[in-house]
C-alpha cells in the first residue's frame, strides 16, 4: 500500500562525528523508494556509514594511548579495509595483491619510519603524528579507487609521503613564528632559535613561570598543575596515567590537558604582551627531558 498523502520523511544528516551523509529518502510519497534497486543503494550506503562510525570509534580508543602504539591493532584496521576492497574488485590479480598486503604488510611500522625519517625524532611526537596520519588515511579516500588501475602499494606510499609533507609544512610555518633569541649555552651560541627548534632556548623568568603555574592550577586544578610540573621538570607525563591522587586520568585525558595548558598560556602571556615567554612555554610542553633541564633547570615545586 502506498501512502501518498503522508508527509515526506527525510533520513539523513550526521550521526556522531562522521562526515558521512545518508541520502535523503522520502519514504511515504510515491512508492518509488521501495523499488529493490533504490532500497539496495540506501542499505549499502547505510552499512558503509555504520562501518565508518565504528572505524572512528576504534581509532579514538587507540588514540588514548599513543605513548605506546599498538602496531598490530592499527595494521588490523588497514587489513580489514583492504579485504573489503578486495571483495569489491573483479580483477583477480588485484584481489590477490590486496589480500597479500592485508596479511603481510606492516603499515604502521612503515608510516612511523617515514615520520622519523622526516625529522620527527621525539618518540611521543612521532607516535602522535603516526596516529594522526593513520586516522587521516583510514577515514579519508585512500580506499576509494580501482585497484586494477593503480596498485595499492603505490597509492599508499604516495599518500603517506603527501601527508607527511603537509605535516612538515605546518611545522615549518610554526617555526617561522619563533623569535630569534641569542642562546647563552656553549652549544649554538648566537644561532637563532628558529634554526635549532627543539634545542636550547632562552630561560623563562622564574617568577613569571610560577605565576603561570598558579594560573593553570586555578583553571585546571591539581591535574593541570601536575602535567605542567612534569613538563617543566622534563619528566614523562605518561607517569601520571592512572594516578589515584589525580583521579586516575587516562593518557587521552592528559593529552587533552596539555592542549588546555597551551591555550591558557596564550591567554596568560597575551595579557602580558610577552610572545617570547609564550613561545618558550609552548615548546617546553613538547620537549624531552634533556632539553628541559638545559632550558629551565629543575623546579622544586609549583603551586
Amino acid at each position: 500500500m502506498v501512502y501518498r498523502n503522508k508527509p515526506s520523511v527525510q533520513w539523513g544528516g550526521r550521526i556522531g562525528k562522521s562526515n558521512y551523509q545518508l541520502p535523503k529518502f522520502s519514504a511515504f510519497r510515491t512508492g518509488e523508494e521501495f523499488k529493490p534497486s533504490r532500497l539496495h543503494t540506501f542499505m549499502h550506503t547505510f552499512i558503509d556509514h555504520i562501518h565508518h562510525l565504528r572505524l572512528e570509534e576504534q581509532l579514538f580508543v587507540l588514540g588514548e594511548n599513543v605513548y605506546d602504539l599498538n602496531h598490530k591493532a592499527y595494521d588490523q584496521l588497514f587489513a580489514t579495509e583492504l579485504k573489503r576492497l578486495a571483495m569489491q574488485t573483479n580483477d583477480r590479480k588485484s584481489k590477490v595483491q590486496l589480500e597479500d598486503l592485508a596479511d603481510n604488510f606492516q603499515f604502521t611500522r612503515y608510516i612511523l619510519k617515514s615520520v622519523r625519517s622526516a625529522g620527527f625524532k621525539d618518540e611521543q611526537q612521532a607516535n602522535q603524528i603516526t596516529h594522526d596520519l593513520v586516522s587521516q588515511l583510514l577515514l579519508g579516500s585512500l580506499f576509494e579507487f580501482d585497484p586494477a588501475v593503480i596498485p595499492f602499494g603505490k597509492r599508499f606510499s604516495v599518500s603517506v609521503a603527501n601527508a607527511i609533507r603537509n605535516v612538515v609544512a605546518k611545522q615549518n610555518n610554526r617555526q617561522r613564528l619563533i623569535p630569534s633569541i641569542p642562546i647563552s649555552d656553549e652549544e649554538g651560541v648566537g644561532i637563532p632559535s628558529s634554526q635549532i627548534a627543539g634545542q636550547t632556548v632562552g630561560t623563562v623568568d622564574q617568577g613569571l613561570t610560577d605565576e603561570f603555574a598558579k594560573f593553570v592550577h586555578s583553571r585546571l586544578g591539581p591535574l593541570g598543575s601536575a602535567v605542567l610540573k612534569s613538563k617543566l621538570d622534563g619528566d614523562e607525563v605518561k607517569g601520571l596515567v592512572g594516578s589515584v591522587e589525580l583521579g586516575g586520568p587516562t593518557s587521552y585525558r592528559i593529552k587533552q590537558m596539555v592542549i588546555a595548558i597551551k591555550q591558557l598560556a596564550r591567554e596568560f602571556f597575551a595579557e602580558r604582551d610577552d610572545d617570547v615567554a609564550l613561545g618558550q612555554i609552548e615548546r617546553a610542553l613538547d620537549s624531552e627531558k634533556k632539553t628541559m633541564e638545559r632550558r629551565f633547570g629543575k623546579r622544586e615545586h609549583y603551586v
